[in-house]
């Protein structure tokens, strides 16, 4: 087949990725005899090519074929002899330095501003207390090893192997994350005047009426340019089963769309079958698309993982490693540049102390560290200042677990179009009497920056009316709510970074930066330990020079 012809069916192909998901177009592909043996590798040709524009939730991706992250066993195990590091920051990228920067033989110390280690690692149970600029929370849940918040990281991609590799190495025991649940619920203030929709029902009409669509096309020869009559005739044999089409190639609806108040009655009914929605009444909710297709993100794919009892167990087993090198309630105050190495002057119980080394790396949050005097390069300030982090937030609420018991809703998202955008089902104590329910996780910026000016009261309020617009139980049923909003975290002032690094990750002299917005995956605990390999490479070189 000659350039042109092929050029033809990878656009055809792509439209399908586009429009009905990655399932349909490597469906489509294998009928078209194209073949998937290539798929997982960055050389892989036509069907790895494809499947990147099915990704729309990829965060950063786009550089990852172009790195190969430094990791544990490229440095010489005595690169550190007679060499001295400080570590500002003990979050996952400052830990993760310290832990095998003492392997290789440096001499470590870690500062750390608040009373406890693992920075946006954390985990809210019943009796601690939420401290933000401008108010403080006692979290109110019962005290039961199953009812925890996650206000940060919350779950684990399968691929993020050195993360796991630390929770096996320290004895993490993990669980399944149900990210993607087709029983929860997708919200539109607007289509089907409010009422809320089961997933897999839009998710069926919406590959059913794409196949019918394309169907379509082919029979009416509208597609000859792109395919032969074998591809023709493959296809939509594809089509009828991607859609579930009739022998005429209608979608008239499917079961696997459920039945009617199969929500909430589960097994009992398999009578009556839903009637297909039109095109037209959920083609234009683009959040809905994005809803349905988010788990197609490299990082969202299942299995997605948790640690058994909080993500804070990782914290802990990190700390509970490199407690001996850490330095709590230590704020710093000044860091600067020596003729050697690094002097920084910190504060602890109102004394003030300094720390000589002869490198440093540094995890502060750009939010924070933009305001601690320092000797950094004029680039790598102007970086710092211009550095933009999200507002991102989440309020979670104790409740009887009326979404397992009343909607047959285990674990997942459902999604809507208010300002909450989220709410996230506990994949833990399944079953149990009660549960915590994440009420929100707002990212948005306008909406994250509204939520963060209110109240914690006026959140609970405002997120249990909006809640309500999707469970009716709502209202009654969550109570005991409590809140992060990051930007207003001291210590932390942002939930992610957002903007690109250049500068920053490039030593200045003999001060290094790690941190996961300095990484190729933002907004991941992975992304933070790729970063201290990275700072962890740069002092090994320098130190051998």
């Amino acid at each position: 087949m000659n350039d042109k012809k092929n050029i033809a069916r990878r656009k055809f192909l792509e439209s399908i990725g586009k429009a009905a998901g990655s399932a349909a177009m490597l469906r489509t592909m294998a009928v078209m005899g194209l073949g998937l043996s290539g798929c997982g590798s960055s050389s892989a040709g036509p069907a790895a090519e494809l499947m990147a524009v099915t990704n729309p939730i990829s965060v950063d991706d786009s550089n990852s074929s172009k790195l190969k992250s430094p990791r544990p066993g490229d440095w010489n195990s005595r690169a550190g002899i007679g060499k001295s590091v400080v570590i500002l920051g003990a979050g996952i990228a400052g830990m993760t330095s310290a832990y095998e920067l003492q392997k290789l033989g440096y001499t470590v110390s870690i500062l750390e501003a608040t009373n406890r280690a693992g920075g946006r690692n954390i985990t809210i149970r019943s009796g601690d207390t939420v401290t933000e600029l401008t108010s403080t929370q006692t979290c109110l849940f019962d005290n039961n090893a199953e009812l925890y918040f996650n206000p940060g990281p919350a779950r684990i991609a399968h691929h993020h192997e050195f993360l796991l590799g630390y929770c096996r190495e320290f004895g993490v025991a993990l669980e399944n994350f149900t990210n993607d649940n087709r029983a929860a619920l997708l919200h539109s203030s607007y289509a089907f005047n409010g009422k809320p929709q089961v997933a897999k029902t839009i998710l069926a009409d919406t590959r059913g009426d794409i196949s019918e669509l394309l169907a379509l096309a082919i029979n009416q020869n509208s597609l000859d340019q792109y395919l032969t009559s074998d591809d023709k005739k493959n296809i939509l044999n594809a089509l009828k089963i991607t859609g579930d089409l009739d022998n005429s190639y209608n979608y008239l609806g499917t079961s696997r769309a459920g039945y009617l108040g199969q929500e909430t009655s589960g097994s009992r009914e398999r009578g009556t079958a839903i009637t297909p929605n039109k095109l037209q009444e959920y083609i234009s909710q683009s959040g809905w698309q994005s809803a349905l297709s988010f788990s197609h993100g490299i990082n969202q794919q299942p299995a997605m993982l948790q640690p058994k009892g909080g993500m804070d167990k990782i914290g802990i087993a990190f700390a509970s490693r490199i407690s001996s090198y850490l330095t709590l309630e230590a704020v710093v105050k000044q860091i600067r540049k020596t003729a050697n190495g690094v002097k920084i002057h910190y504060e602890k119980n109102g004394v003030l102390s300094e720390i000589v080394a002869d490198y440093c790396i540094c995890t502060i949050p750009t939010t924070v560290l933009k305001n601690i005097p320092n000797d950094f390069s004029v680039n790598h300030q102007q970086e710092i200042e211009q550095f933009q982090y999200s507002s991102a937030s989440k309020l979670a609420f104790q409740s009887r677990r009326f979404w397992e018991q009343n909607y047959n809703i285990y674990g997942g998202i459902s999604w809507t179009d208010q300002p909450m955008r989220q709410m996230w089902y506990p994949s833990n104590g399944l079953g149990s009497s009660s549960g915590i329910i994440v009420g929100a996780y707002i990212w948005s910026s306008s909406a994250a920056n509204t939520f963060t000016d209110q109240t914690p009261q006026q959140r609970i309020l405002s997120v249990l009316q909006q809640g309500n617009n999707l469970h009716s139980e709502y209202q009654s049923q969550a109570s005991r709510g409590i809140s992060v909003a990051w930007k207003n975290i001291p210590y932390q002032l942002g939930a992610y970074g957002l903007s690109s690094a250049s500068v920053l990750l490039t030593p200045d002299e003999n001060i290094f930066f790690a941190g996961e917005h300095l990484s190729i995956i933002k907004g991941w605990q992975e992304g933070a330990i790729l970063s201290s390999y990275h700072a962890i490479n740069e002092i090994v070189k320098k130190s051998s020079t």
